[in-house]
């Protein structure tokens, strides 16, 4: 970096010469002594000083100089460079001069001359502390502009990230609470249907109604569940152990489980699976979650007299699960949405079946979560295929 520079300016060569040797002496080793026997000349060195990016600390200027004087010199320079600090040496004190300086000059001090060497020193040395104190207490502002800059932008992100929390918790709240409702009015229904007319219900006739009581609180612990799965994963509690799993037992246990199921509605399950063993780095509950999920989801929104097909294939690098289905399809707005929380799409349950709208929100998390992929690839009217990757163990 270039020395900061001093300018001592002074229309008398002898007593210039006799100051810039003064200075060299005690300052040379970290400041460059410039001079010049004008104001004009003083000015053109100011201007390629600051063009060259040059600090100037300090102009040491006499008042009495041709042309102009030393007064009217640092107010020029005062207005190129605000922070210099300006020295006036001067054989008689103007009261009106000394005051223009300081208010218009940023003038440190005036000196008499002939001036003392030890006062010239102590002052000059001085008015260099208070610069660079100056400036480093300007750059500490500045930096603390910036970051309360910061802090408060980060506060209002903050904030912002508050409100969607608690708009995002009211929703939750709300689906959750209507979710409920009804099948916890259904339940509260069947049960004093039984404690009221008990003694005069055929067994037939209590036994279906403890089936709706039995599916109407399936229905709430599906959604409860899925609320816990959600929350889990949002606050980062979902740990997921991967270890060697074979996906293919997990796979044939879900396609019997949904046969029956899929059976009532009049859709045929089909496993497509060449081998009799697929082994993925996963979680083994987890597995058995995401691809519960979507065999149901299949089943669900499949018409009746349709089918279903599910295959397994493999590469060097990924576990491939694909489950096929011949339902609606899926619009490119719904395919935006698709595994969204709480999302409603425009296909509905082919047999009055309930969504939560939280099943594909939690595959993809809990996918993503073994470093796996999941995507849909559907056109309205054609059904829709849903594809997982998973690594190979």
């Amino acid at each position: 970096m270039k020395k900061p520079v001093i300018l001592c300016v002074d229309d008398e060569k002898v007593i210039l010469f006799s100051l810039k040797q003064q200075l060299k002496r005690h300052f040379q080793t970290d400041y460059c002594i410039e001079i010049a026997e004008s104001g004009k000349e003083a000015l053109e060195i100011v201007e390629e000083l600051l063009e060259d990016e040059v600090e100037l600390p300090i102009v040491i200027s006499d008042q009495m100089m041709p042309g102009m004087k030393g007064h009217e010199l640092l107010k020029h320079i005062h207005i190129l460079s605000p922070k210099t600090f300006s020295i006036l040496l001067t054989g008689q004190a103007d009261a009106e001069v000394i005051g223009s300086a300081v208010n218009n000059a940023n003038l440190y001090r005036y000196l008499s001359k002939p001036w003392n060497f030890a006062d010239l020193k102590l002052t000059v040395k001085e008015a260099l502390r208070s610069y660079f104190q100056e400036r480093q207490l300007a750059r500490f502002y500045a930096n603390l502009e910036i970051e309360v800059a910061v802090r408060t932008n980060e506060l209002k992100q903050k904030n912002q990230a508050l409100v969607k929390l608690n708009q995002e918790k009211n929703v939750f709240l709300g689906i959750a609470a209507h979710d409920l409702k009804n099948p916890l009015s259904a339940i509260q229904g069947y049960a004093e249907m039984i404690k009221c007319d008990f003694d005069e219900m055929p067994k037939e006739e209590i036994i279906e109604v403890i089936d709706k009581i039995y599916s109407s609180s399936r229905q709430m612990f599906g959604l409860v569940k899925n609320l816990l799965d959600v929350n889990a994963i949002e606050v980062g509690k979902q740990e997921l152990s991967l270890t060697t799993i074979d996906i293919y037992p997990i796979l044939q246990s879900l396609i019997e489980h949904y046969r029956q199921r899929a059976k009532e509605k009049n859709i045929q399950l089909q496993s497509q699976c060449a081998e009799e063993q697929y082994c993925a780095m996963a979680e083994k509950n987890t597995i058995h979650q995401i691809l519960d999920n979507l065999i149901s989801n299949a089943v669900k929104y499949s018409p009746p007299g349709k089918s279903i097909s599910i295959g397994l294939a493999k590469s060097n690098e990924y576990i491939h699960c694909e489950i096929q289905d011949q339902g609606p399809g899926l619009s490119e707005e719904d395919q935006q949405k698709l595994f969204g929380q709480f999302t409603r799409l425009t296909a509905k349950p082919t047999g009055g079946e309930h969504s939560t709208g939280l099943g594909l929100f939690i595959v993809k998390k809990l996918v993503e979560a073994m470093q796996g992929k999941v995507w849909c690839e559907s056109q309205l009217g054609q059904g829709a295929t849903f594809i997982i990757e998973l690594p190979v163990a």
